[in-house]
């Protein structure tokens, strides 16, 4: 069995390089990298969640399922989650600190 990476982790670390020359439109890039980075991000982690309840549910009415699997699926699920909660948590931190700055 291969083991598979957690998707929600890797579209967070993933680097995304500018190609253009003007500022304006390289500032256009880089915000709507930044929101299709946290978009599929977002979604990965959702699909993470909805595939170790489904894992779930077909245990539960004792379907074919491997247990490990099952329990795998939640773990990465739970990882994923804590991950994106302290992502927030920083970006909230970063922002109550940025308003406490006085100008």
């Amino acid at each position: 069995m291969a083991i598979q990476s957690i998707g929600a982790v890797e579209s967070v670390f993933q680097p995304s390089a500018p190609t253009l020359t003007k500022a304006a439109d390289t500032n256009q890039q880089k915000d709507s990298s930044f929101r299709d980075i946290l978009k599929n991000s977002i979604n990965s982690l959702n699909d993470s969640q909805l595939q170790a309840d489904q894992l779930s549910q077909k245990l539960a009415l004792g379907d074919d399922v491997d247990l490990h699997e099952v329990m795998i699926a939640s773990q990465k699920a739970q990882v994923a989650l804590n991950l994106a909660v302290e992502v927030r948590n920083k970006a909230v931190e970063a922002y109550q600190e940025i308003m406490r700055m006085q100008v």
